[in-house]
């Protein structure tokens, strides 16, 4: 099958139907469409969202979009064929077109609609792809806030631009086997990455930095773990819970985690959440053990296994995950 694609702007009503249509079969469980459809929709009505619909043959069959592109390659935001149209050697042809246009493709979006579980997961295989999915987590308002001393030798302080170094150290260590590091990578050199990533954190493109609310956990005059969190609309996001890889499960990152809840409940925060990805089982034991109750999730997407190399998450066929693969968590 030969594909082509064809400017949103040429058929602008019938981009905005299938973008809806799109993600209306890919929705994690707890998600709204109310929510995920009007960015997509305006980028597409000002001509910012890059992508088209899918043609052959002079008939739109689908819609292909995508995002900007990182150091290994770019995430597809929508890849979706219309239910006539939904075979795996259209989709095997559509991820063609993705990437003799977009060039690589790093992360893509599942379910694809109209295969099942099982083509799907050749489809995806056999180009090196393994799946993966994320979950929102939220701490309930009225969860009470657990006695959690603190480890021989930790001291505890709310975070501070200058700590930008120590942490993106903590940083590059904690995340250096996770699929995490890879969701928001900005340069393949790990520790300029984590340099990059921290810098962001703190200079606040995720959101303002809410300190107390961020804290810094010391040993010896060591950072060796933390948690970051930032203000959203509807209250506070933690963007990260990171600890030494050496040190994990001593009840550092706990530390980190437990007195960020604290700040934060005390300054009024109404809302917290996070985010984590699924097979990261230490981190989620944290979190529920703590009250974190999921919201929204697991998605189901997929990464290039070929050019990540993770151990975290453990993934099998399909989209399940394996036991007793966690570490740091985010």
């Amino acid at each position: 099958m030969t594909l082509g694609l064809t400017p949103f702007p040429t058929d602008l009503s019938a981009s905005l139907a299938l973008a809806k249509e799109a993600l209306s079969t890919r929705l994690a469980p707890g998600e709204e469409l109310a929510e995920q459809f009007p960015p997509i929709a305006s980028a597409i009505r000002s001509a910012r969202a890059t992508g088209g619909l899918v043609s052959s043959e002079g008939e739109v069959r689908g819609i292909l979009l995508w995002g900007s592109a990182g150091p290994l390659g770019s995430s597809l935001r929508l890849i979706y064929l219309m239910p006539r149209n939904a075979e795996v050697e259209a989709y095997r042809a559509v991820l063609d077109l993705a990437e003799r246009v977009a060039g690589p493709i790093a992360f893509a979006p599942g379910p694809l609609s109209g295969l099942s579980e099982r083509e799907e997961a050749a489809v995806m295989s056999e180009r090196g792809f393994a799946p993966f999915g994320r979950s929102e987590m939220a701490f309930p308002k009225n969860a009470p806030l657990p006695e959690t001393p603190l480890p021989p030798g930790a001291e505890v302080r709310a975070v501070l631009p200058s700590d930008a170094l120590a942490l993106a150290r903590v940083h590059e260590r904690a995340y250096r086997h996770h699929l995490d590091r890879y969701l928001a990578l900005e340069s393949l050199d790990p520790v300029r990455d984590a340099e990059l990533q921290v810098r962001e954190y703190l200079s606040g493109r995720f959101g303002e930095l809410l300190t107390p609310g961020s804290i810094l956990v010391s040993r010896e005059g060591r950072s060796v773990a933390a948690t970051i969190a930032v203000r959203r609309p509807t209250g506070a996001l933690i963007l990260d819970v990171m600890s030494e890889p050496e040190l994990q499960g001593r009840g550092f990152g706990r530390a980190a985690l437990v007195n960020a809840l604290r700040a934060l409940r005390e300054r009024g925060v109404p809302s917290i959440v996070l985010n984590v990805t699924e097979g990261n089982d230490r981190a989620i034991r944290l979190y529920t053990g703590l009250g974190f109750r999921r919201t929204i999730g697991p998605s189901k997407e997929w990464y290039d296994a070929r050019r990540m190399s993770v151990e975290i998450p453990r993934t099998v066929v399909g989209h399940s995950v394996e036991e007793d693969a966690g570490s740091a968590g985010r």
